[in-house]
């Protein structure tokens, strides 16, 4: 919204900053995520709650400033517990202007694919490695060369931890060639006492990465190719040595990875291919021996296999395995046209896609071979057959190792969804799921039904259950409704939810079982 000088003058203010101009441009959000578990023996029993206030504010001239304020009177179960508390973690001012910027505060920032260097927000997860200090951006040559430098201490909890980051990156744009490289330099003041005591020797306090990219691209219409690879190195870390034979052993060793990606599409055709090799690839702002938490992370190692949706085919994800893995991942979609024998009048899409992943032998306790840790073939074909009905076949056979590799036993798991869309009109819908699991390993067979009926457009209404007949004979149901206006919405619910993984952008945490109400209510302006 428009605000004149007075208000301004409050945004000022409220954003920590000097007077600013005459007139800007004042947005925000605010969350609020809660649960009240009634589950009998949880340790998580009672209220929990998240909640976020965000305000950013854009002058003239090129200024801008921004905060989040964050509460969480008990963060939700399995929220890092040191979230707890209210404050200000996010605070930032900078300008920008023509080929130029800098920003002060705090602030999130990716390098290349994020190997080196990511720091970002996802609330879902929890997850929040933004860097405290100073950031600088500048163009040339009609923004051909961009260029990044930064340093800042990373986040921990709703304050600042106890390392600090920098770090450089530019990308060169040559035609259809594009160039880049980054290097990032992490300097730990405080080392884990118990890590340096088991090593008999303290850690670096610095550790390096350098990475060097190149891609190609090429586009005729509608269609195009693409190629880029991705090399990183990464200096002597610590980590953990796997033996056979009198325990794990702690040492110090270089890292590395190589990503290869080629993408290509045509027509109704489109596919797209990735190689990934990691080693010794774990990258966080404080080591330690104790439990981890994935907001102390600051690269990106997403898993390399499809990032399921349906209830049982993420029933067990798999979990990049940074200490060493390496992987393929294939993806094909096909658009049999409308019309067409097989697309029928309104068409059809096909998506056939697969990933194999090992752990390499030589971070294994033998060393002798490379183990699988994860492998998947998904098949999801989507049909409309009328204006009002559309329906998707999925199929999704998975293995995963219950070791990441580290022993030859893995766990398979069939998963078949049939989904219906049929809307009654512009403003009725109904969505139904259709859900069934095949095993013989973990909690065996599972079967699981959704049943979704949208108001358009305000209201919608649903209703869900995962039940284990095959073992443990629990129900997981849940119901909730939700409410849109606008810029506002909010839905509550009630029901069990299972412990287990919780993914977002092939990145986990685990999330401990709970039992009651929820309410999450969210406002932009």
């Amino acid at each position: 919204m428009r605000i004149r000088s007075a208000a301004a003058l409050v945004a000022g203010f409220l954003l920590g900053s000097a007077p600013l101009c005459a007139q800007g441009v004042l947005s925000g959000s605010l969350e609020s995520s809660s649960i009240y578990d009634v589950l009998p023996g949880s340790a998580w029993n009672g209220f929990h709650s998240n909640n976020y206030l965000k305000l950013d504010y854009r002058g003239s001239g090129g200024f801008y400033a921004g905060l989040q304020a964050e509460w969480y009177p008990s963060p939700l179960p399995g929220f890092d517990t040191a979230l707890k508390g209210i404050g200000v973690p996010m605070k930032y001012f900078g300008w920008d202007h023509r080929n130029w910027s800098v920003t002060v505060g705090d602030f999130y920032q990716q390098f290349g694919s994020g190997l080196v260097l990511r720091s970002w927000e996802d609330r879902d997860l929890g997850l929040f490695n933004s860097l405290g200090g100073v950031r600088a951006g500048a163009s040339f040559f009609d923004n051909k060369l961009l260029v990044t430098v930064l340093s800042g201490v990373p986040r921990e909890g709703l304050w600042y931890g106890r390392s600090l980051v920098s770090g450089a990156d530019a990308s060169l744009a040559l035609g259809n060639f594009t160039l880049g490289g980054s290097v990032v330099d992490r300097w730990e003041w405080e080392p884990d006492g118990d890590m340096t005591l088991l090593l008999g020797r303290e850690a670096p306090a610095n550790v390096l990465l350098y990475s060097g990219r190149i891609g190609w691209s090429s586009s005729w219409g509608m269609n195009g190719l693409h190629i880029s690879a991705e090399y990183v190195g990464k200096g002597r870390d610590f980590t953990i040595e796997h033996q056979v034979i009198g325990g794990d052993l702690c040492d110090l060793k270089p890292g590395r990875a190589i990503l290869a990606e080629v993408s290509y599409s045509y027509e109704g055709l489109s596919a797209t291919a990735s190689w990934r090799y990691l080693d010794n690839m774990g990258f966080s702002s404080r080591r330690t021996l104790g439990t981890k938490s994935i907001s102390n992370t600051l690269n990106y190692l997403p898993a390399l296999c499809q990032q399921q949706t349906y209830m049982l085919a993420c029933l067990n994800p798999y979990e990049t395995y940074a200490e060493g893995e390496s992987g393929f991942r294939g993806d094909v979609y096909y658009h049999f046209r409308n019309g067409s024998a097989l697309g029928g009048r309104y068409g059809m899409t096909l998506h056939v896609g697969g990933s194999w992943i090992n752990a390499l032998g030589k971070v294994l306790p033998r060393r002798d071979r490379d183990y699988l840790a994860y492998r998947d073939l998904n098949i999801d074909l989507e049909r409309r057959w009328s204006r009002k009905f559309k329906t998707t076949l999925f199929v999704s056979i998975q293995e995963n190792s219950p070791t990441h590799g580290n022993r030859k036993a893995t766990n398979a798991q069939n998963v078949f969804v049939f989904e219906g869309l049929y809307k009654f009109s512009s403003a009725v819908s109904l969505r139904w799921e259709l859900q069934y699991l095949y095993s013989q390993e973990l909690s065996k067979d599972w079967m699981a039904g959704l049943v979704e009926v949208g108001l358009a457009p305000h209201w919608s209404f649903s209703l869900s259950d995962m039940y284990n007949h095959g073992s443990t004979r629990d129900h997981y149901w849940n119901a909730s409704v939700s409410y849109s206006n606008g810029a506002f919405k909010v839905l509550a619910g009630y029901g069990r939810n299972r412990a287990g993984m919780v993914c977002s952008g092939g990145v986990c945490r685990y999330q401990p079982e709970y039992k009651g109400a929820s309410l999450r209510a969210q406002w932009s302006f």
